[in-house]
């Protein structure tokens, strides 16, 4: 449990930057805020296209020999990644686990799908 609240607190930098870094970055996604506040951290992260949505790629990452062992710190980074999205994030890949490189496929959502939003006013009607 307490290795589960530090690595929260740990990732909390997505969830705290992610706003104000948008804000300053108009031109950005959200995949390519999400890279710009992981590479100020020192995770080298870019953005890929792929045909479901976009990669994000990180070539480094400064926790990687603890994240071995205690992968709540790689779980505790996907749910922000998720979270400030607010949709759904799959892991393909870390560093932790032997991998090249950190991927995380972040699908596109489509169009034509109710959002939760949606989904509220339904019920309320």
């Amino acid at each position: 449990a307490a290795v589960r609240e530090f690595a929260q607190r740990r990732a909390a930098f997505i969830e705290q930057r992610f706003e104000e870094v948008r804000a300053e970055h108009p031109g950005l996604g959200s995949a390519e805020v999400l890279a710009k506040i992981l590479s100020d951290e020192g995770y080298a992260a870019a953005v890929r296209d792929v045909p479901i949505g976009e990669q994000l790629c990180q070539q480094h990452c400064p926790v990687s020999n603890v994240a071995h062992e205690f992968p709540q710190l790689c779980e505790a980074e996907t749910e922000a990644i998720s979270k400030v999205l607010g949709r759904h994030v799959q892991r393909l890949a870390t560093i932790a686990h032997g991998d090249g490189v950190c991927t995380t496929c972040i699908p596109d959502v489509p169009t034509d799908m109710p959002t939760i939003t949606d989904k509220k006013k339904e019920r309320v009607s």
